[in-house]
């Protein structure tokens, strides 16, 4: 333990359960482009291409399959040929689907520039999580429920009406929150509105997020019992009403940093997954760790297979 909190160590929330690890929101294409050089406008040079399935719930699940650990992926994904592909490669990965299916599927753009930082690009698709869509066999089993905090900005009474079923099962709640830049232009005070309307046990979020929701002064009145913030090669802080505790991240290679996208997610992944296997909080935070410099290796936002 670091960073002078007097308390003994950070507690979960309460027990997840056995089953599955769920992650709910919407399927989203992404199409990567590593850079060969800084982009330039007007310029031309060669990329290399690669297309996964993308989007938190996808990445978090794809995560933590990898780690042995039974996942689901429910919500909402397009109606068309890509989609099919892309639920295809999560079937392989070994992760369950529940969707609704309507419309096109949203694409993501991602530009990896070189040193591993990216610019992400994405379109809306054609379709969205209705709250008539929630089925409480979604929940059915889970060990814990997360939620996308993007989604939350685009179908929240979707997301509220999912979180009270899971609420009414007994069944935790993780979310990870939107950008900063996202919450920033909803509002700040809005976006918290949303959160706190959700009841989560668990929130987790970068330090430039947890900085627009005022997550790094005092603690505000609704913040949930456990905040995660992760701070890429920095100290991921540990934050609940008992104190603050920081997890150094071991030292990850130059030559190992391809590719920043769904750092936060496999951390997410590593998280859920400690949880699930009852880890205390620290040790569960060191696992996200670790699964984050799994994806830092690969392009694209979805663990080595």
């Amino acid at each position: 333990m670091t960073g002078g909190c007097t308390a003994d160590a950070p507690r979960w929330p309460g027990p997840a359960g056995r089953g599955p690890v769920v992650a709910v929101g919407k399927l989203v294409a992404d199409q990567v482009l590593e850079l060969s050089a800084p982009l330039v406008a007007g310029g031309q040079q060669r990329v290399v291409r690669t297309t996964t399935a993308g989007g938190a719930p996808a990445n978090v699940t794809a995560g933590v399959a990898r780690l042995g650990v039974p996942a689901r992926l429910a919500g909402w994904a397009g109606a068309d040929p890509l989609a099919d592909g892309l639920l295809a490669g999560l079937a392989g990965r070994g992760v369950g689907l529940a969707v609704v299916r309507r419309g096109r599927a949203p694409l993501s753009t991602v530009l990896v520039h070189p040193g591993g930082e990216r610019t992400l690009l994405t379109d809306h698709g054609e379709g969205a999580l209705e709250p008539a869509d929630v089925r409480a066999e979604w929940l059915a089993g889970a060990a814990v429920v997360h939620l996308d905090g993007y989604d939350l900005l685009r179908f929240p009474a979707a997301l509220r009406a999912l979180t009270a079923t899971a609420h009414g099962l007994g069944v935790p709640v993780s979310v990870d929150v939107a950008a900063a830049t996202r919450i920033a232009a909803h509002g700040a005070a809005a976006y918290a509105d949303l959160l706190a309307a959700l009841r989560p046990d668990l929130l987790l979020g970068n330090a430039g997020e947890a900085a627009v929701l005022g997550l790094d002064g005092a603690r505000p009145a609704w913040a949930p019992p456990l905040v995660l913030v992760h701070a890429g090669a920095r100290p991921t802080r540990v934050l609940t009403a008992a104190g603050t505790w920081e997890v150094p991240v071991e030292p990850l290679p130059e030559d190992r940093l391809r590719d920043t996208t769904g750092c936060g997610d496999a951390f997410a992944a590593g998280v859920l997954a400690g949880w699930r296997a009852g880890l205390p909080v620290l040790d569960a935070v060191r696992s996200g760790h670790a699964a984050a410099a799994e994806v830092a290796a690969v392009p694209g936002g979805q663990p080595p297979p």
